[in-house]
């Protein structure tokens, strides 16, 4: 899947290409603005879309109230792994986020209402997570499938709730970006746990024991993921 945000006059949205998508969708949830398209479709007929339904957008986003400042933003601090970034929040002339050494720096563009600040700061950190963690789980999977003899065909970053990732049959698996804002050793976990699905579909004992052969510490990684899950909520 690739993402971009496009700016508008009045207001910034994100578009979403998918593989997976047959027909194209425009929403506004929370005062955000998103267009879901196929893989390849045109860019310039979602702006033609996104135009012709200004209005529309206009009056959702104008109807949604501004919202209470989240905790991570009060506290300008986002776990990154073992590290702690201490977050600038500003007006630019566009969208971007930045990471400099330990201190990451998010650009909202000034054609963003202010009601919506905060709600297009979180969406661009989400994205900017998102990315960092492609790279991660890259690096991690290549180092644990070598180390188990396993093949990965695919890995999916997912946005999700109630899972920290999955293993298919075909040999994709998926993480939650979320795990980046967890210790890195966690993260790992989930990596290992997920590959040991490649050889065993289920939680057998047989499972377990490969999961306890490359990482003993499983159980302690279980509970710290079961204890501090709402704290990897952005």
């Amino acid at each position: 899947m690739s993402e971009f945000v496009i700016e508008t006059g009045q207001y910034a949205y994100h578009v979403q290409f998918s593989a997976n998508r047959r027909s194209v969708v425009l929403q506004v949830k929370q005062g955000l603005v998103t267009v879901k398209a196929p893989l390849g479709y045109p860019l310039q007929d979602v702006k033609n879309i996104v135009a012709a339904k200004h209005a529309w957008v206009m009056r959702h986003i104008d109807n949604y109230p501004a919202q209470q400042a989240p905790q991570w933003l009060a506290n300008r601090q986002l776990p990154l792994l073992d590290d702690r970034l201490s977050l600038s929040l500003q007006k630019s002339k566009t969208s971007s986020v930045q990471l400099d050494d330990k201190h990451l720096v998010v650009n909202v563009s000034s054609r963003v209402q202010d009601k919506r600040f905060d709600l297009v700061a979180q969406t661009l950190i989400k994205n900017w997570y998102k990315q960092h963690a492609v790279d991660w789980f890259s690096s991690r999977t290549a180092y644990w499938k070598q180390k188990m003899n396993l093949t990965v065909n695919d890995i999916v970053i997912g946005d999700w709730k109630s899972r920290w990732g999955y293993c298919r049959q075909d040999g994709e698996l998926g993480f939650n970006w979320r795990l980046l804002m967890a210790p890195a050793v966690i993260a790992d976990y989930v990596v290992v746990h997920e590959l040991s699905h490649i050889k065993h579909m289920n939680h057998s004992p047989l499972f377990w024991q490969l999961v306890q052969h490359y990482y003993p510490e499983h159980r302690s990684a279980k509970h710290w993921l079961r204890k501090n899950h709402y704290q990897l909520m952005l």
